[in-house]
Formats: C-alpha cells, sequence, structure tokens
C-alpha cells in the first residue's frame, strides 16, 4: 500500500515536500509522477489503468484549472485526494474550486488552499491506508 502523487506540473513538486517529509518520516511508500491532464492524456490514461488492483491512495496535485484532480477520480476506484496549488492571477482559488466542485459522480476530496495543503493531503491519505 502506498502514496502515489500524480503533479499537473513538475513546477509542483517543491510544493509537496512538507508531505513527502512526513511520509519519510512515517515510512509509508511513495511515488512521484508528472503526467498533465492537458498535456498527457493519453499517458495518463494508461498509467491510471496500469493500477488496477494496486492498493494505494492517489493525491492529485493541480494549479489554474485544476482538471487532473477530476480526470484521475473518473478514470480509477481508487481513493483520490486533489491538492490545489496557490499560484496564477487568483492563487489557487480557481484550482480549489476546480476541484470541490467537481459534478455528482466523481469521488474526489480536497484539501485546504494554504502552503501546508500538501502535507495535509498525504497525512490523510496515510490515516486512508492504515484501515
Amino acid at each position: 500500500m502506498k502514496v502515489i502523487m500524480i503533479y499537473g506540473s513538475a513546477n509542483d513538486q517543491a510544493f509537496m515536500q512538507p508531505g513527502k517529509d512526513y511520509l519519510e518520516k512515517e515510512n509509508v511508500e511513495y511515488e512521484e509522477h508528472v503526467l498533465s491532464a492537458h498535456r498527457n492524456l493519453p499517458e495518463l490514461i494508461e498509467f491510471l489503468d496500469s493500477l488496477k488492483g494496486t492498493k494505494a491512495v492517489l493525491l492529485a496535485i493541480a494549479g489554474l484549472a485544476a482538471a487532473l484532480p477530476g480526470v484521475v477520480g473518473v478514470k480509477t476506484d481508487l481513493p483520490v485526494i486533489g491538492v490545489p496549488v496557490p499560484g496564477g492571477p487568483l492563487n489557487g482559488v480557481d484550482a480549489l474550486l476546480s476541484i470541490s466542485q467537481l459534478p455528482g459522480g466523481v469521488p474526489v476530496t480536497t484539501v485546504g488552499l494554504h502552503s501546508k495543503a500538501g502535507l495535509n493531503a498525504c497525512m490523510c491519505a496515510h490515516r486512508i491506508l492504515k484501515f
């Protein structure tokens, strides 16, 4: 069982450092992938299809329009936590709203929009994995 972080952009990886530090301290296995829902959709879908039978919690980390969490939520049966990244003209509010307002049938949760959002997402994923 592990945490799989999927980034919409490699630029978002530093934002997740507090969460990665937490997972390492708690000895939780994790892996990272950069797969944009806009730029790498076929590769993203192929990756998600490859996860069938995997026990994991997915973190979909994205800013701006934040399409990634919704696409991930539609294409997998695994738990998905959307992580909005501050940035852009609305400082991440657009990402938070994109994730938190997904339509019915797309079960994606989200964390708040602040500097420790990545930490909260990793802590939440760890708790889910304990079940």
